[in-house]
This record gives C-alpha cells, structure tokens and sequence, in this order.
C-alpha cells in the first residue's frame, strides 16, 4: 500500500481525527532498520547453544564411564585355599580409596539363578536339582571411591599373586 491508498482508506472510514493522523503517520513512516549486529548476536546464541548441548552430553558420557568403571570383579585362581583366597582380601583391603565384599561360589550361584532363572519354573527346578557349577567362581567386588584412579587401582590388583581376572560389572553381564 502507498500513502494515497492510505489516505482514502482514512477518508472513508469514520474516526476520530487524532487516529486518523497516528495511523497515517505509522503507515507512512519509513521502517526501523535492523541493526547490523543483530546476526552476530544470532550466530552466537546458537554456538553457545551448541557448546551448551555438547558440555552436557560430554559431561554424561564422563559420569557414565565413571560409575561404571567404578565397580570391579576379581577373580583369583581356581587352585587357591581359604586361606590364600583370605591374604587376597588382605591384600586388597590395603588399597586406599577402596572397599570390598567377598563373594563365596554358592553365592554367585544364587546371585545367577535370581537373575536369569527367575520366573521360569522348569529352570528353576532344573537348578535346584543339579550341583553348583560356579564353585570356582568366588571372587571380591571392589568399589572404588569417585575420586580414585581407577587404572592405578586395577594395575596394583594385578601385582597381587592368586589374581587370574579384573573385569568390571558390566562385562561380567555382558
């Protein structure tokens, strides 16, 4: 529209004088012009946006990998007695930033059957049937501590003598 078209459309329609006036004189006017810095501004609410997005899913992964690097399983030789498996634990318990739970083969069997048998009945009742086949699998869980090395940890267990295997929780399941 042009300022003749405006003015007949102000003609032709009744109003008082004032708006009239405003509205010809808003039509009118020459637009405010954006400033010239006004796409910077946009160029960096969306790289601050990115790096927010990135930060973030950074700051997941970390978390992620530690708490689950912060959970280990060892596993000692087959051929250990009581008492060599106890100098283990001994051993182990001497490890700053550390805590651990010995975990006897009738435990780890009961621990698996709640976990992967439950629920079906003819499972069940085949593995209360048969011998334990995870004698041989007692080992210490150790947790460590969030502000600890989790490879010097695994390097200083690796140095104990009966220590066949470190692996963490989640290979273990997988």
């Amino acid at each position: 529209m042009n300022e003749k078209d405006i003015t007949q459309i102000k003609e032709s329609i009744i109003m008082p004088s004032e708006m009239a006036d405003t509205l010809l004189q808003n039509c009118t006017q020459s637009r405010i012009k954006h400033y010239r810095y006004s796409r910077y501004s946009k160029i960096c609410a969306v790289l601050a946006t990115i790096f927010c997005i990135g930060a973030a899913g950074s700051t997941s992964l970390a978390a992620y990998n530690i708490y689950q690097e912060k959970q280990l399983v060892v596993f000692m030789d087959y051929d250990l007695t009581q008492e060599e498996i106890a100098a283990v634990g001994d051993t182990l318990a001497q490890i700053p930033d550390i805590t651990i739970h010995y975990v006897s083969g009738d435990e780890a069997w009961e621990e698996f059957k709640s976990e992967f048998l439950t629920g079906n009945a003819e499972l069940e009742e085949w593995a209360d049937s048969i011998d334990n086949p995870l004698t041989d699998s007692f080992n210490y869980e150790v947790s460590i501590r969030l502000g600890a090395n989790t490879e010097a940890v695994r390097e200083e267990i690796c140095k104990i003598d009966g220590v066949r295997l470190i692996t963490t929780r989640r290979e273990l399941k997988e």
